[in-house]
């Protein structure tokens, strides 16, 4: 993981899946062996990454160059710093944790996965569009019924 904090270098380390977001801060010890705890009002953005890539989040690829393919809500970002990052966040509220959002960036790949943006680092969002599935959830359990059962398809109904 690499942790940007706004007034420092980014730091490469490991956080632990099930207490290192805690609710006040995050703790994440580096490459280094040091335990880090930074208040949530001190980070910027917490990115998953591969180890030994470079801290690029911000430097390059911000922003989506066309519409995204994935599901969710794309969202543009304004940091507290002025810096702007585009995301994904799930359709699932139930996913959005209550001290940030945990959002696929653009380009995402072994050096970005999924960033955390603590709700503290931002000044503000742009919805720019919501993405779903084109079929309904309705449409798509008649025609997976009616493959298993061999019936027609329903679009050949009148």
């Amino acid at each position: 993981m690499i942790l940007y904090r706004f007034n420092s270098q980014p730091i490469e380390g490991i956080i632990n899946p099930l207490d290192g977001l805690q609710d006040e801060r995050l703790e994440m010890i580096t490459t280094e062996g040091m335990l880090q705890k930074a208040p949530y009002t001190e980070v910027k953005a917490l990115c998953v990454a591969v180890a030994g890539t470079k801290p690029t989040l911000f430097t390059e690829n911000s922003f989506f160059e066309r519409r995204p393919k994935l599901a969710g809500l794309w969202i543009r970002f304004f940091l507290r710093d002025g810096d702007m990052l585009e995301g994904l966040l799930s359709h699932n509220l139930l996913d959005w944790p209550d001290h940030g959002y945990w959002i696929t960036p653009p380009r995402a790949g072994p050096g970005r996965q999924r960033v955390f943006l603590p709700r503290s680092s931002l000044s503000g969002t742009e919805m720019l569009g919501v993405i779903g599935t084109h079929r309904t959830m309705k449409a798509r359990l008649r025609q997976e019924s009616a493959k298993s059962h061999g019936q027609q398809l329903p679009m050949f109904d009148e």
